[in-house]
């Protein structure tokens, strides 16, 4: 179980978090309006401002159904943000059937940028991982997004992701 709590930052503000431990002075009963509870893919959790995304429900599910039909990794999750869709793969798969693995961990490569809103053009990157860059690079856009994730899914997991430029 873990307990909501709240501590002051150096400025004074109020600094929200979860913990396992039960500390009468600083635990919250309820969530502070604005706020919410938030698990990023590896399972941290935190409690931070409510963030409102600018994707549609139906263009998740065009992602979420793009990666069943078109990507051969089983194991992924979505994370949407304000502005994208980052797709999250598990990045142990592979040593799953050599050593089995207690902790998962997952590690985004691909994600789905909304960079207009109005038109609805999306863009697909990539995170490279070269040394000079360790950033993400552009591949594509389009206002099919649809047609992005057909393109690109397949590609992760595969030698051939390396070779998007």
């Amino acid at each position: 179980m873990y307990y909501l709590h709240a501590t002051n930052t150096k400025a004074g503000k109020l600094r929200y978090y979860f913990s396992k431990k039960l500390n009468i002075d600083s635990c919250w009963d309820i969530m502070p309006a604005g706020y919410e509870i938030y698990e990023e893919p590896n399972g941290k959790v935190y409690a931070r401002k409510k963030v409102t995304t600018l994707i549609t429900p139906e263009e998740i599910a065009v992602v979420n159904d793009g990666m069943l039909r078109f990507c051969e990794i089983e194991d992924f999750k979505l994370d949407v943000k304000k502005e994208s869709v980052d797709i999250y793969t598990n990045e142990n798969g592979k040593l799953e059937s050599i050593v089995p693995v207690q902790k998962w961990h997952y590690g985004t490569q691909l994600r789905f940028r909304l960079v207009d809103s109005e038109a609805r053009i999306f863009t697909v990157e990539r995170f490279c991982y070269l040394g000079s860059i360790d950033d993400w690079i552009d591949l594509d856009s389009s206002a099919d997004l649809g047609e992005l994730v057909h393109e690109y899914a397949p590609h992760l997991g595969k030698a051939s992701f390396y070779e998007l430029m």
